[in-house]
């Protein structure tokens, strides 16, 4: 089966049909180094020109941000966490969004622990130096090769410093 992808990529941004199984898109990029587009058109970050060929190969390592859109995968796989605020630099990119990390892992473990691409929900993306508003997005997968600054916007204690006692509530 084929979907609709969005890779952000250093110079450009790539669109094309890539072969997804049954699985999730994040088991995908995860276990392969190279990335199959079909029909691909590229958008040039720099001046907007578009390159489109039919077939186009990317080694994973070259992307830094895949747009995630509904192919969402199999739910029982899911784990809870909790959502952390952060803004990063993915190369040229800034993402302002939410990592998720497990309720009792410190602030940004999610970033040690997963795989090469992190997941990240309600996420801005700007590119500097461009004047139009970041594009928005539900959910993009991170390259952790390629982010080079991060820092936590708001924090989510991983535990509370004290219990609660009937006087402290009133």
């Amino acid at each position: 089966m084929r979907e609709q992808l969005v890779a952000w990529a250093g110079d450009c941004v790539v669109r094309g049909e890539v072969s997804i199984s049954d699985g999730r898109l994040s088991d995908l990029v995860n276990q392969t180094e190279l990335l199959t587009f079909f029909g691909a058109t590229l958008d040039s970050l720099a001046d907007g020109h578009q390159v489109q060929v039919d077939e186009l190969e990317v080694e994973r390592n070259e992307l830094h941000i895949i747009e995630v859109q509904g192919h969402r995968g199999d739910p029982a796989r899911r784990l809870r966490t909790v959502p952390e605020r952060v803004w990063m630099q993915v190369g040229p990119f800034e993402l302002t969004g939410n990592l998720h990390r497990a309720p009792s892992a410190a602030p940004l473990a999610s970033l040690g622990s997963w795989a090469r691409f992190v997941p990240m929900t309600e996420v801005e993306i700007r590119y500097p130096g461009k004047d139009e508003a970041g594009a928005r997005k539900d959910v993009v997968l991170v390259n952790r090769e390629r982010i080079g600054k991060t820092e936590v916007m708001t924090s989510v204690p991983s535990f509370a410093p004290e219990p609660w006692t009937a006087e402290s509530v009133g």
